[in-house]
């Protein structure tokens, strides 16, 4: 059975095989990537990253990873993709994180997007603590976070050659407690 979450705009479900040519399209503009931290500098490793998401997604018991691919309801269209990984040396931690196509940027997307995550890892899988990180230069990727109530908890300084520079990664995070006051 496939896992889904539907927010306002968009449904979350699990990665199949037939998203490979999604994702390739996805990993191949170069604007969408600039800021994109993930190991997609070849087809390959998509078909790997598609491959380990699907036989994640077939796990019966104890999933506490998931790979989404953004659609819009209705449609065939790919928005992009979504994640929520588990920390395996801390089961009660996990980092989320979205990459969408341009057409999809500067609308709302991002937060919808966190707002899902943050549900699905506290209400569901009852988490102690989520982050998030994104390059310290991409305004929209932080706006999304702090925009959801996760705190600037620092920056990796210049820690990975990425593409054309040395890349900074600014973490937010929202522990458990946060979360459900926020709600109130």
């Amino acid at each position: 059975m496939t896992f889904f979450l539907r927010t306002e705009r968009l449904v979350l479900e699990d990665i199949t095989h037939e998203d490979l040519d999604n994702l390739l399209d996805l990993a191949r503009d170069r604007e969408v990537m600039r800021w994109v931290l993930m190991p997609f500098d070849d087809d390959s490793r998509v078909k790997t990253y598609v491959e380990d998401a699907v036989r994640t997604s077939e796990q019966v018991h104890g999933r506490r990873d998931y790979h989404l691919a953004v659609r819009v309801p209705g449609t065939t269209v790919f928005a992009g993709l979504a994640f929520l990984e588990t920390d395996p040396a801390l089961k009660s931690t996990a980092e989320i994180g979205c990459i969408l196509h341009r057409p999809f940027w500067k609308q709302g997307y991002a937060r919808e997007i966190t707002r899902a995550l943050l549900r699905l890892g506290f209400e569901d899988l009852s988490l102690h603590r989520i982050y998030g990180k994104c390059d310290e230069q991409n305004r929209g990727s932080i706006k999304a976070l702090e925009g959801c109530g996760l705190r600037y908890e620092g920056t990796l300084r210049e820690h990975v050659w990425l593409h054309d520079h040395w890349r900074s990664s600014q973490y937010f995070g929202i522990l458990d407690s946060e979360y459900y006051s926020q709600k109130r």
